[in-house]
């Protein structure tokens, strides 16, 4: 019993694997489960008794991963003293994580840019979407923290703000696939989550 759930956790292993080498070369619509099958070098009917279908394997790559579907969703707490701080911290380490070599960086290469929209993917397409607003969200709720402490201009629109910082880290993100991986990925980051929240300070 123990070797056959083992020998079943390893098949599930190995098709996650190759499932992501698969999404990565080819996209996610345009690979099949005969492609990911192929890859892992087991029967098609090996993945369907893991997965029901492609979303479900997709799902499985974040989940086991213990990623959410946003790289950007910061932490926070409303009794933190240091909110801009903690959330300038927070956003350099998830910017470091996917500008580093492993599993972030590529899974979130996948979802960003090779997630193309489809009939199929359109779940999907639904949970980034609602991931994004909640990643936006607590941006928010932190600059909404840092303005009752003095730390920003009361006068800031703290929700364009939190939509500008998302989408400057998200497309700093997908630059840097174009680009050889920085040899210093966290003081990358700094300086990027530096730069961006810079522009909504006092001066």
């Amino acid at each position: 019993m123990k070797r056959t759930r083992k020998h079943a956790l390893d098949t599930r292993a190995q098709i996650l694997d190759a499932a992501e080498r698969v999404f990565m070369q080819r996209g996610v619509s345009r690979a099949s489960l005969s492609d990911v099958a192929e890859a892992a070098g087991v029967t098609r009917g090996a993945v369907y008794g893991h997965f029901r279908n492609k979303l479900a394997v997709f799902e499985a790559l974040f989940e086991d991963a213990s990623l959410p579907v946003d790289p950007f969703i910061a932490t926070w707490s409303e009794w933190d003293d240091d909110p801009l701080g903690h959330l300038q911290r927070n956003l350099t380490f998830l910017l470091s994580q996917v500008l580093s070599a492993g599993s972030a960086r590529r899974l979130y290469t996948i979802i960003l840019s090779r997630c193309e929209p489809a009939v199929e993917t359109e779940v999907f397409w639904h949970r980034i979407d609602e991931s994004r607003r909640h990643a936006e969200t607590q941006i928010d709720h932190a600059l909404r923290a840092a303005i009752e402490r003095n730390q920003l201009r009361p006068d800031l629109n703290t929700q364009r703000a939190a939509a500008v910082i998302h989408a400057s880290l998200t497309g700093f993100f997908l630059r840097s696939l174009r680009e050889p991986l920085p040899p210093a990925p966290e003081a990358e980051a700094r300086w990027v989550v530096a730069s961006v929240l810079r522009g909504f300070s006092f001066s």
